[in-house]
């Protein structure tokens, strides 16, 4: 190896594990971030002692316990399309309708859930009235007679092969 003023030999130590360790030493300067009035809640031994004392580990036991069937729950991915697959739908409701229920299809849900909001889902168009009913029944056109195809014929009548 070579530098402007010539050549350079430079050794590499390596350290192994029986080497001496070196110590380092950090100084904070200013006043420290540290949080002090959790000290006494973040102690090791605190903790143990609370566990010895009622068996229970507090930060881990903060939630309530649930009991009940979930057998028929689908898996964390099942459910997570299942809320994307909502989210999808509640969009394409038009935009005026979203902003009533704060863009937020779990209100909406709450909102159609409830029989007593049923006149305001038929304004909104969310239910069919009678008249709207009527009004597509005489829309639509007159079945016409189709004749089967010859799959559909094939089917009905065996086929017998020449012996």
């Amino acid at each position: 190896m070579t530098n402007k003023k010539g050549p350079v030999n430079v050794t590499i130590k390596f350290r192994k594990a029986y080497d001496p360790h070196k110590k380092y030493v950090f100084n904070t300067e200013g006043e420290s971030l540290t949080q002090q009035h959790f000290k006494d809640e973040c102690e090791v031994i605190n903790i143990i002692k609370k566990h010895d004392r009622n068996g229970i580990i507090e930060h881990v036991q903060r939630g309530q316990a649930r009991y009940g069937d979930f057998s028929n729950v689908a898996d964390y991915r099942e459910a997570l399309d299942l809320v994307r697959d909502a989210q999808d739908e509640f969009m394409t409701i038009p935009s005026d309708i979203r902003k009533k229920f704060d863009n937020d299809p779990g209100k909406f849900y709450e909102f159609v859930s409830n029989p007593d909001n049923k006149e305001e889902l038929k304004q909104m168009g969310f239910i069919e009235t009678q008249e709207v009913s009527n009004v597509l029944d005489t829309n639509q056109a007159p079945a016409v007679a189709v004749e089967q195809s010859t799959a559909q014929t094939a089917k009905q009548e065996p086929t017998q092969l020449p012996t």
